[in-house]
């Protein structure tokens, strides 16, 4: 796994052994990020299920202003903050914990990667998290990797803009709130 564009560019990032994370590939990588490439330079981003941090730090590198981190599995946390320190980045901060629990206190986001375990179902109690606690920007841009087959009713506030299909994987980019362009 590999930081594919930006400052971090060609930076090697590990991954936790065992199931506990699904690194996104590069070919989905650069399909995510040329799709808001214009909206990453001085955004404040939500790495919601950080895993290894690859999006945020993908991020980190293209430009946002600042990433939080939010990851609860303890292996995942450790090499998180690993990649993180090996990148020298001081622009972000790691939350070691459940995302729901540390939404109230969070900052408010232009962009938000969800790419939570597929089978927990945590997109829609995510994006109410972020809804009620008032997080996002509006017009903000939601990031969701999923299953291919995934489908599910986006709660209110968030409109599909793109779905895009790499294999098995599906990448929706939502907008929350202001749904004008």
């Amino acid at each position: 796994m590999r930081v594919i564009a930006g400052v971090y560019k060609g930076r090697r990032l590990d991954c936790p052994k065992g199931d506990a994370v699904r690194p996104t590939t590069d070919k989905v990588k650069e399909a995510m990020f040329g799709a808001i490439q214009f909206k990453i330079q001085g955004a404040n981003v939500l790495d919601a299920f950080a895993g290894s941090g690859a999006l945020g730090i993908e991020a980190l590198s293209r430009g946002a202003a600042h990433v939080d981190f939010v990851e609860q599995n303890k292996a995942c946390q450790k090499t998180l903050e690993q990649n993180v320190n090996a990148i020298g980045a001081q622009n972000c901060r790691i939350y070691r914990g459940d995302v729901m629990k540390f939404m109230p206190t969070l900052r408010q986001y232009d962009i938000m990667f969800l790419d939570p375990p597929y089978d927990e179902n945590l997109y829609e109690p995510a994006m109410e998290a972020a809804h009620k606690g008032e997080k996002l920007v509006s017009g903000a841009t939601v990031v969701l990797e999923c299953r291919k087959k995934f489908d599910f009713v986006l709660p209110m506030g968030y409109n599909l803009t793109k779905r895009k299909e790499y294999g098995d994987i599906s990448i929706w980019f939502l907008k929350y709130g202001d749904t004008s362009d």
